[in-house]
């Protein structure tokens, strides 16, 4: 089946296969049906063409391959970029009458515009289609390969093989049932006020590792969070105390006082200088076999931690910091097993500063950039059984402080292959949301965040209302259009609730300037693997085209812009780019007359910018 191109609301589900020479169109099921319209289509050379078609009429051109249709002056490609004419002009002279679904290219804005509900808003792809899947043919085999979308991964098919590209998106979520003692600041940072347990309050998340080689981590635990006389504990808590199926005579979590709830914990404090692990606040019973946790390795003492944070300050990095299960030896060479661990990174930047050899140990510096162990269990990590689903269960995140301080961003998941590995048991959903209906938005179990459009959004108009909405359950927004609604993974919640939509950041001094950037980073990591993902689909569609040097040299300059946002991880740019560039189907640009860069091609990448962009808006 070939390039099925189908509006939103059911028409223009028409395709053409061109090897049988018969057109098809959808049926329920993701299935095709045939239409027996196949007779109505004359076919012949480019020299037999109908002398007196009809506007509207179908040839199949045996010389080209191509169906082409008569427009009432020339006959042109079907599918091709000037099959559909727009009108276009300045904005003042939009049409006075138009009608919804009408169409319009803003030459003053420089922006595709449809007309709905009195207004011209700008026009996603899917207001002028949807491409479901572009079908190519591999010159060296003469097969067709279907490059398509399927549950969010990117995928290439050919007769023989299937290569899928998953999205990793990377961050975490606290557990609204676990949100302890705390609030939301005013630049999107859990805080505490003046408390005094350590097991009274903090976060839990949703997410939990339980394979070895997995970590929770963090690009910055110090930053404005962290302040004189403040204590923070970061580590994690087995599922089985979390759930308080076993809690191994001690506490649960946060049922108040200091100790207890946690399976690793060490708490950072600050006393003036430097901040430096201090002590443990776990119930020896709750660690792995009840063998208790201490300070190890490297980076064990008080003075070597000390030295490191204040080496990252001089450097200009964050103090970067992991919690997790230990795979083997860390950087230093030590073997840590299986064993709940903490480690702090030490990185190229640290080892180039003047003040290295003076403040980092000479392990360090001997053994180079990599992660060293600060503290871990005595014993290993545990099987605690499994979810009703099937999963393992394992360990969670936990945070919380003394004084009256605020975590200064959330971890986020790394050693792992996908998001399925790292599972939410509560079985919750979580959605973005434009002009969500307000019966919608009642039933929502918590409103995580909201906020309006900017007037730089591309896709939405100012003042646009932004939800982040979870629910118990998945949910099916009876009253919301389904345009409207974008669900997202848990893990990445705590990202899109950074977006600086959702966040004012003051950026007025180098510290805001670091904290804003630092808080922010985990949605430019997303924005980072979505345009590395669309631009490694474009280039797997150009190695099935197989084009000539010169050929190739002409798409590079074509799509320079685009390719150079796209590397920057820049989403907005790459689709403002893409938008610009035209396609060459009626008129081909390359050397022997190849069509460089199809409409259709045009359209399901802006389907998927436009579709992450709605995903993970940050105006």
């Amino acid at each position: 089946m070939v390039n099925n191109v189908q509006k939103a609301l059911g028409y223009r589900d028409l395709v053409y296969n061109i090897s049988s020479q018969e057109f098809w169109t959808t049926a329920p099921g993701d299935n095709y049906r045939k239409l027996d319209i196949e007779m109505g289509v004359s076919s012949g050379g480019t020299n037999d063409k109908p002398s007196s078609p009809n506007i509207g009429e179908l040839y199949w051109d045996t010389d080209l391959n191509q169906l082409v249709i008569w427009n009432g002056s020339i006959w042109e490609p079907v599918g091709s970029g000037t099959a559909v004419n727009v009108p276009s002009g300045p904005s003042a002279d939009r049409p006075g009458s138009p009608e919804d679904g009408d169409l319009y290219f803003d030459t003053t804005i420089n922006s595709l515009l449809v007309y709905n509900d009195s207004l011209w808003n700008p026009a996603t792809p899917d207001d002028v289609a949807v491409l479901t899947e572009l079908v190519l043919q591999d010159k060296s085999t003469g097969s067709e390969v279907v490059i398509s979308v399927r549950n969010g991964a990117l995928i290439v098919t050919d007769p023989l093989t299937e290569s899928v590209s998953e999205i990793d998106l990377g961050g975490t979520t606290p557990d609204p049932g676990t949100i302890t003692n705390l609030y939301l600041n005013g630049t999107g940072q859990y805080t505490s006020g003046n408390v005094t347990a350590a097991n009274a309050n903090g976060l839990a998340t949703l997410e939990y590792i339980n394979t070895p080689g997995q970590f929770f981590t963090f690009e910055d635990i110090g930053g404005p969070g962290l302040g004189p006389g403040d204590r923070q504990g970061f580590g994690l808590v087995r599922e089985t105390i979390y759930d308080r199926t076993d809690l191994s005579n001690g506490p649960g979590v946060f049922d108040g006082g200091n100790g207890g709830g946690w399976s690793l914990s060490a708490f950072w404090y600050y006393t003036g200088g430097y901040p430096y692990l201090w002590t443990s606040y776990t119930t020896t019973s709750q660690t792995p076999g009840g063998s208790g946790n201490a300070a190890t390795g490297t980076f064990g003492g008080q003075t070597n931690q000390k030295n490191w944070w204040e080496l990252c300050i001089k450097a200009g990095v964050g103090q970067k910091f992991r919690v997790g299960i230990a795979d083997g030896a860390d950087q230093a060479g030590t073997d840590y097993g299986n064993r709940l661990i903490m480690q702090v990174y030490v990185s190229q930047e640290l080892i180039d500063h003047p003040e290295a050899a003076t403040l980092l140990p000479a392990a360090a510096i001997t053994n180079g950039v990599g992660w060293y162990t600060c503290y871990a269990t005595t014993g290993e990590y545990e099987n605690m059984g499994q979810f009703p689903d099937g999963n393992d269960k394992g360990y969670r995140f936990r945070w919380s402080t003394f004084g009256n301080s605020s975590l200064n961003q959330l971890p986020y998941v790394t050693g792992v292959s996908n998001n399925d590995q790292i599972t939410a048991a509560s079985g919750q959903s979580h959605y973005v949301v434009y002009d969500c209906a307000p019966g919608d938005k009642a039933n929502a179990n918590s409103v995580l965040s909201s906020a309006v459009t900017g007037a730089n959004n591309r896709l939405w108009t100012v003042g646009t209302t932004v939800d982040v909405l979870q629910f118990n359950q998945p949910y099916a927004f009876p009253s919301t259009p389904e345009a409207s609604v974008f669900e997202i993974k848990y893990s990445a919640v705590a990202a899109v609730m950074a977006s600086p939509l959702f966040v004012t950041y003051p950026v007025t001094t180098a510290d805001e300037i670091i904290a804003a950037g630092t808080a922010v980073a985990p949605l430019q990591s997303i924005h980072q693997e979505v345009c590395d993902e669309i631009r490694n689909a474009v280039t797997a569609y150009y190695l099935v085209r197989d084009f000539d040097s010169t050929d190739t040299a002409l798409v590079n300059t074509k799509l320079g812009t685009a390719i150079t946002a796209a590397l920057g991880g820049q989403l907005i740019n790459t689709y403002d780019a893409v938008a610009f560039i035209s396609p060459d189907d009626s008129q081909p640009e390359g050397s022997s007359g190849e069509v460089l860069f199809p409409l259709l091609l045009k359209l399901v990448i802006q389907a998927q910018l436009s579709l992450y962009m709605n995903k993970f808006p940050d105006n």
